[in-house]
């Protein structure tokens, strides 16, 4: 990771930070379980592998960056779904998405949600099922509201050791 690189995440949050500072509503986010609620509905499209109702919840403008990678960004709802759900005979099914230490906090147009990732996953190929995997990462969503409803429109996350916790 270039030193450039390294700074683009804190320099996001920070100005995320500051963006929600500045909106009038922030002592009473009234929009704290409608937000919650939809990365709920994010999470279970994810378990039932359902990639349409997974990219609905994304933002068109959505901009995933990847830990420790020295690319670029992957900017865009069509290079998202690329990237995810690109054509293979390899499925990666979900068995368990789970997030600790919950935090939710925003204004009238721009919100933060982020908190401890525990995602399990396995290997199907050719019906086989193998190599079970535990995912767990810090990560921050930054979400906009987009036509009256919350989208996902940056992520950023940082991988851990599958023993970390907070």
């Amino acid at each position: 990771m270039t030193k450039q690189t390294a700074y683009i995440q804190p320099l996001l949050i920070l100005l995320l930070y500051s963006l929600v500072s500045c909106e009038p509503n922030q002592k009473a986010f009234r929009d704290t379980n409608e937000i919650k609620q939809m990365m709920l509905d994010y999470r279970t499209a994810w378990k039932a592998g359902d990639s349409a109702q997974i990219l609905q919840h994304l933002s068109p403008d959505i901009v995933l960056f990847q830990p420790g990678k020295q690319r670029a960004p992957i900017v865009g709802k069509k290079a998202v779904r690329a990237f995810w759900f690109p054509k293979s005979e390899i499925a990666y099914p979900i068995i368990n998405y789970k997030i600790e230490h919950e935090e939710i906090e925003g204004g009238n147009k721009i919100a933060y949600y982020q908190g401890l990732s525990r995602l399990t996953w396995y290997t199907l190929e050719n019906g086989i099922a193998r190599d079970t995997t535990l995912s767990v990462s810090e990560f921050s969503n930054i979400l906009r509201k987009e036509e009256g409803k919350w989208k996902i429109y940056r992520i950023l996350y940082n991988l851990k050791d599958p023993k970390y916790s907070r």
